[in-house]
């Protein structure tokens, strides 16, 4: 194969899924800009490697170990604490960054155009249209947050507060220490104050803040001492 060909693949295959990564980066997750092109190229080049090394089955047998390994990759971009999992959009980011790069480096041109935009597409206008939802959403219910002291009684506190408020929504958690975080979650605009001095009643719990979603104002409800 001639060494531009397989130049402008590769470069391809880092333009493609670097669009991806740039997306991800400016929505402030951990795999970015650089993770996402190295994922497209790494794809592309074992592409070129079966198209260029083997002949026969060889080739879709390399392909098929890629899914599978960037498979296992994505993993690692999950987390999960308690009843909460996040990074499942980045892993699938990922995902979908090595099929650009597999399409690149077997010279489906247009596949990699076409699946680049549709991607875009789909993590840019489906994130405005959950912010709508959740703008929609704020006008009849509260935020509370939630700060945790012992994030290993995450699970726990999600049941407590499930049967404190039914309809309550778990919308973040992140942690802010070795054994602390804080939960984000909405509850029934009418019951509020209740909800804030149930929740914040639990051994797990070392203070709930309310914040209006009209004025953005903080109302800290601290434990009562016990």
């Amino acid at each position: 194969m001639d060494p531009v060909i397989m130049f402008a693949r590769l470069l391809l295959a880092a333009v493609c899924s670097g669009a991806i990564g740039y997306e991800r980066a400016t929505a402030l997750r951990a795999a970015g800009l650089r993770t996402h092109t190295l994922v497209g190229v790494g794809a592309a080049i074992f592409s070129l490697v079966s198209i260029v090394g083997f002949e026969g089955p060889d080739q879709s047998r390399i392909a098929a170990q890629i899914v599978t390994g960037v498979g296992f990759l994505g993993a690692g971009a999950i987390f999960k604490e308690g009843a909460f999992v996040s990074g499942l959009t980045t892993a699938a980011g990922l995902w979908v960054a090595a099929s650009l790069g597999m399409a690149s480096g077997s010279g489906s041109y247009w596949l990699a155009f076409i699946g680049t935009s549709v991607t875009l597409a789909t993590l840019v206008g489906l994130r405005a249209i959950d912010a709508a939802i959740r703008r929609r959403k704020s006008k009849v219910q509260r935020r509370l947050e939630v700060f945790v002291g012992d994030v290993t009684k995450l699970e726990p506190l999600l049941k407590f507060i499930r049967r404190v408020d039914p309809a309550a929504e778990q919308l973040d958690f992140k942690r802010t220490g070795k054994s602390e975080g804080v939960l984000v979650l909405t509850c029934d605009d009418n019951e509020v104050a209740k909800i804030a001095d149930m929740v914040s009643s639990h051994k797990a719990v070392t203070k709930v803040e309310e914040l209006s979603p009209l004025h953005w104002t903080h109302h800290p409800r601290h434990r009562p001492s016990s």
